[in-house]
């Protein structure tokens, strides 16, 4: 009577896990940004951003058209470098922005992406800019980052967001090009961008790809590089400007650059429940009083179950 109940129980166990294998629903991602990821010995601008995502679909679905997430992030931003102790070197504003926001992708028949977000955040003393920061350094020995006293006012923001990218090649093999538009509109940001993504290797179709976080519809492996310049028209950006409705807005504030260019190359992978990004960008000045442009790498890793 054991041996038999051991032996069903087995059985049930791995029927069980066959199939939580194939039909995953759920999905936990991080994603960091940082400069120090180009090797550069650089530590300014977008100096760290870091976003915990979880990502889920109809269990019942075996292929959803509709995928749903939840994101918590902090998004970091320093002068040239972040040792500053004088008003008169910063050449960017001093802040952070934290943040918790809702996404929906949909995929249409014809494989076409539409994707909106809304979110709440502040930027200010309590985006805990300062304490994260100050916490790193200390963590990896480096120096004590000085220019928080300067840092921006609070200002909490909504801000909603949508993306679309129409289905142009059916028939992919290796390649695909995906025209992709979008916005913001918000006390925080507000903009309008346009771009393409060009990938090379082995993907699949956008409803069941890693690119669209849409690897919840799918085990099949990917692994492609991809090419993704991108156009954004800028409206209002907070972490440049301050915000949008207090007067006292910080003791440095930018002037906002408005035509801001920036291509992404990357590596993406995902197989059995497991997916990775490695990515890094370029951005012209966010702001016309920075010295420099800016380059800061992305690792980001995720599993699904």
């Amino acid at each position: 009577m054991r041996r038999r109940f051991l032996f069903l129980f087995i059985c049930s166990l791995n029927i069980f896990l066959l199939q939580a294998q194939a039909q995953p629903h759920s999905e936990f991602q991080l994603i960091s940004d940082n400069d120090s990821y180009t090797l550069q010995g650089k530590d300014g601008y977008y100096t760290n951003g870091l976003q915990l995502v979880y990502r889920w679909k109809n269990s019942k679905d075996a292929s959803s058209k509709t995928i749903r997430s939840i994101e918590l992030g902090q998004l970091m931003y320093n002068a040239k470098n972040g040792s500053y102790n004088e008003l008169s070197e910063l050449d960017r504003p001093v802040t952070a922005f934290l943040f918790v926001g809702y996404n929906q992708t949909n995929f249409t028949r014809s494989d076409n992406v539409l994707s909106w977000s809304v979110s709440v955040g502040t930027i200010g003393p309590p985006a805990f800019g300062r304490q994260v920061q100050e916490a790193i350094h200390s963590t990896l020995g480096m120096y004590k980052p000085r220019e928080w006293q300067f840092q921006l006012k609070t200002e909490v923001g909504a801000n909603g967001s949508f993306e679309w990218s129409p289905n142009v090649i059916k028939n992919k093999t290796w390649f695909d090009v995906k025209p992709i538009a979008g916005g913001t509109l918000g006390n925080t940001f507000t903009d309008v961008n346009a771009g393409a993504a060009i990938l090379l290797g082995e993907f699949n179709n956008n409803s069941n790809s890693v690119f669209w976080n849409a690897n919840l519809n799918s085990n099949q492996k990917e692994s492609f590089f991809y090419l993704y310049p991108q156009l954004v028209v800028k409206a209002y950006d907070a972490t440049v400007q301050g915000g949008m409705f207090i007067k006292d807005k910080g003791e440095y504030v930018g002037k906002l650059n408005r035509t801001l260019f920036r291509p992404q190359m990357g590596w993406m992978y995902a197989n059995k429940g497991f997916l990775m990004n490695l990515a890094l960008t370029y951005e012209n000045k966010e702001s016309l009083t920075q010295i420099k442009t800016q380059l800061y790498g992305t690792i980001s890793f995720g599993f699904t179950w």
